[in-house]
């Protein structure tokens, strides 16, 4: 089924067992609004959209295999256990697949945003980029280096959850006149990881920034 945001209709294709037959509350990854979907909506299916039947031709009977003439050499004994090798891999390669989408979900949203609501519907909710974590200390500085203005930006990371958090990238955005962005970069903090009360730290010196008047740090979630 076709699902689509009453707020900014964005759509997002859906099996039927993920609303079920009651029904439930979905979220767009979009712009975050929230809704009742039921199956019953008529959003469900656009009313311009038309659906088209092809039939599908009966498998053509395959020709009876020849047999063997006397004498032929009998089939490969190694052919079968390379088949079962390839299948194998086959199967290793899907379920690497799988545990990427699995383990690496956060990165997916952050590539592919409407994935966040397929994650959601089937139970495995990702977290935004630095939750657990708090910015603090933070600043940021012009002086002269080589006759050019250079900006410096450096703070503090706090872990404020009661697990071990991965330290995402900083995402560092210089603003100009009006609040105008000039230019953005990300800056690695250290460690990359944290215990519950423990502090990472950033520091980072951008040549060159006559015009920043302002700067916004957020989380980047790119590791």
């Amino acid at each position: 089924m076709i699902i689509t945001c009453p707020a900014c209709d964005t759509r997002y294709t859906l099996a039927d067992s993920a609303v079920g037959p009651q029904g439930r509350k979905v979220r767009c990854a979009q712009c975050g609004h929230m809704w009742w979907q039921s199956p019953q909506d008529e959003a469900a299916f656009p009313p311009d959209a038309v659906t088209e039947f092809h039939p599908v031709p009966p498998p053509s009977k395959a020709p009876a295999a020849k047999k063997s003439a006397p004498g032929k050499p009998p089939a490969d004994p190694g052919a079968r256990r390379r088949a079962l090798v390839g299948w194998g891999s086959f199967v290793a390669v899907l379920l690497a697949i799988g545990a990427a989408g699995y383990f690496g979900r956060a990165t997916v949203v952050r590539l592919w945003p409407p994935a966040a609501l397929f994650y959601e519907t089937v139970g495995l909710p990702v977290e935004p980029p630095g939750t657990g974590l708090q910015l603090q200390n933070v600043r940021s500085e012009q002086k002269a280096e080589d006759g050019k203005t250079a900006l410096l930006v450096e703070g503090q990371i706090l872990n404020v959850s009661e697990a071990a958090r991965t330290v995402p990238a900083l995402r560092v955005t210089a603003l100009g006149a009006d609040r105008q962005p000039l230019r953005n970069w990300t800056v690695e903090p250290v460690p990359p990881q944290i215990l519950p009360g423990e502090i990472a730290t950033f520091r980072d010196v951008q040549t060159d920034a006559a015009g920043v008047l302002e700067v916004m740090i957020t989380f980047d979630g790119g590791r």
